[in-house]
């Protein structure tokens, strides 16, 4: 039975981690969590970003470490189906279907390795797990 059991794990691939079990995820920036991908990969982390919607998935960036041409620090997010069930979860729903841009502190599993992920092919991928605060970033006029 453990042998199946260990073989499954390595075929599918192990849930993301914390250090040990109830310990709170490792709080990061988001320039941090993108210039040290490995030391963080398939991990729950608690980071505060930008999110902004497009065509086809919900990016997150941050103005202080965007993608140059010799460095990709693309980035997007799955949000749970469930999304709006919470106060937070429909204020950002609010904010991304009117094309706005979120300020977001959030847990959410990283990883780091293994892409390209999703539609628009973005060097690592976020798994939403729970949202700590939700702002909605004022336009420039």
């Amino acid at each position: 039975m453990w042998t199946i059991t260990t073989l499954l794990a390595l075929c599918v691939g192990a849930p993301p981690s914390r250090s040990a079990p109830g310990d709170p995820p490792s709080s990061v920036s988001l320039c941090d969590l993108l210039s040290t991908p490995q030391r963080y990969d398939n991990r729950i982390v608690a980071t505060k970003a930008l999110l902004q919607s497009n065509e086809h998935e919900v990016d997150v960036f941050d103005v202080d470490c965007r993608s140059t041409a010799a460095d990709d620090l693309s980035a997007f997010i799955e949000l749970p189906t469930s999304l709006r069930s919470t106060r937070l979860g429909e204020r950002l729903s609010k904010i991304l279907r009117h094309d706005r841009t979120a300020r977001v502190e959030f847990e959410a599993a990283f990883y780091g390795s293994g892409g390209p992920y999703g539609q628009e092919k973005t060097r690592f991928r976020f798994v939403l797990h729970r949202l700590i605060s939700v702002e909605e970033v004022p336009k420039k006029r």
